[in-house]
């Protein structure tokens, strides 16, 4: 049985028992009437050639509460834009897709940034961020559901455990989370969160001290989920960051925006599989994972400045020192539960993740150092709209236009 322990400020809802699809999809169903869901999928067309794709979009087909499902569709030729449309042809409610490579689509980002607008640059945090602005603009959604397009063994129990938290009326949560164990092949993944996320708060609560965002951020259990569930009253009111940072900024809105009281976490899933990165030694730096650690890292340096914490260099070394101390004592923690567990582990494997990491966190110190706002973030829609109150219309024409 699962653990039903609630020691943190936000909600922990954790998955006790297994309970009947039907049974939670039919309570939702009429919760939906007064509060209308839009599940918004980011994905590459690359994906729908993998495994993970068909399985969701089989499962989601005859999902009973989705209002509308709005798919941010990236790299895709028109061709593939036209073929995609045809799979989601024979859904029983609305499906738009927003193809990012349409010179329309185009076309409406050079508006904003001809109008000072940062847009980032293409990818999944900017895909996102425009889906939410088209959602907004049809202002008939309550909630907003995400999640990613990779997912192997994909459950639309999923979906239901994720927008729950905020269609059921009896309850007050203005954004939900979720998370799930990553085991696979009789392995441990979710390094980045693992052998970094974790012992880089950790060093940062040592060094700093105990401070209301840290707690915050360690109350979640898998922080760099995609999995998300948010009311769109505060969705308009998020700035996100075009990076790997897109998870980091997008809690770090909503500490700022609502209540502990108001956010809670959900377990999805037993297991999640989804495809993994490679840690490659003597790869380039900022690349893969090392990569992402920098996005993140840079971003949470920025949201912890902006709270009053200064990084000086010895600061910085000191904080690169303290996190490869908590890196590896909770490898020796990592080692002990595969153990009891039966998992394969390579602690050469762990511990030279460590030090790819640590060698991107000093990267990431130096890019924060010479430029502390980094990668801007890119506005709310509702400093968008207010500034240009035409511009959702234009959005649903164009986006409406191209699905017809």
């Amino acid at each position: 049985m699962s653990d039903f322990i609630q020691n943190r400020k936000i909600t922990n809802l954790q998955m006790i028992n297994k309970r009947a699809l039907y049974d939670i999809e039919s309570e939702i169903e009429v919760f939906s009437y007064d509060r209308k869901i839009t599940l918004l999928l980011p994905s590459l067309y690359s994906e729908f050639t993998g495994e993970a794709m068909p399985r969701i979009i089989k499962s989601l087909e005859t999902v009973p509460y989705i209002h509308r499902l709005v798919l941010s569709l990236d790299r895709a030729s028109e061709k593939e834009f036209e073929s995609v449309k045809k799979l989601f042809s024979g859904f029983n409610f609305d499906v738009q897709i927003i193809w990012q490579d349409s010179p329309r689509i185009m076309a409406l980002y050079d508006y904003l940034e001809k109008h000072q607008f940062y847009i980032g640059y293409q990818g999944k945090g900017r895909g996102v961020w425009f889906a939410i602005g088209y959602i907004l603009s049809k202002k008939d959604t309550k909630v907003i559901a995400l999640h990613d397009c990779d997912i192997v063994n994909y459950d639309r129990g999923l979906l239901a455990r994720l927008v729950y938290p905020l269609v059921n009326p009896s309850l007050a949560y203005e954004f939900s989370k979720g998370y799930y164990s990553r085991v696979s092949h009789c392995q441990l993944y979710g390094r980045v969160t693992r052998l970094y996320l974790t012992p880089i708060l950790q060093a940062l609560k040592k060094i700093f001290g105990s401070r209301d965002f840290f707690e915050f951020l360690e109350s979640f259990r898998y922080i760099l989920s995609g999995e998300f569930a948010i009311r769109t009253d505060m969705a308009a009111k998020v700035r996100i960051t075009p990076d790997w940072g897109l998870e980091i900024t997008t809690l770090g809105e909503v500490y700022n925006l609502a209540t502990p009281a108001r956010v809670s976490q959900v377990e999805l899933l037993a297991n999640y599989e989804h495809k993994h990165q490679e840690l490659k030694t003597g790869q380039d730096p900022e690349s893969g994972l090392s990569k992402m650690v920098i996005d993140i890292t840079r971003a949470l340096f920025r949201i912890l400045s902006q709270d009053g914490l200064v990084f000086t260099p010895a600061v910085v070394r000191s904080l690169r020192v303290t996190y490869i101390n908590f890196a590896r004592v909770n490898i020796e923690k990592y080692d002990a539960l595969a153990k009891l567990n039966g998992l394969r582990f390579d602690r050469h494997e762990e511990i030279s993740a460590v030090e790819q990491f640590s060698s991107a966190l000093a990267l990431a110190s130096e890019h924060f150092m010479e430029d502390p706002i980094g990668t801007p973030l890119m506005p709310g829609w509702h400093r968008v709209i207010s500034a240009e109150s035409d511009f959702g219309n234009r959005m649903i024409e164009v986006i409406e236009a191209e699905n017809r």
